[in-house]
């Protein structure tokens, strides 16, 4: 089966803003969490909604072929 898009590649910065999340998250940057007082670090509810948000805005740019946010600034460029 030939692939028709490569989602990782054409989101890559939807992705990576995912991965932050879950790579900090995975660290223990949590507010609130074993003692972290640092108000930099969101609490975990702020972290899932946030993963919430991007997973599904993320999804519906696929869904309905919508324009990666690297698009969006190749076109700016071009104007």
């Amino acid at each position: 089966m030939e692939k028709v898009i490569d989602v990782s590649i054409k989101y890559d910065q939807e992705i990576a803003e995912i991965h932050y999340i879950l790579k900090e998250l995975g660290n223990g940057r949590i507010y609130g969490f074993d003692g972290n007082c640092s108000q930099v670090d969101d609490s975990l509810e702020t972290n899932v909604d946030k993963l919430t948000e991007k997973i599904t805005d993320l999804l519906h740019k696929i869904e309905y072929g919508k324009d990666s946010k690297t698009d969006q600034q190749n076109k700016s460029r071009l104007r």
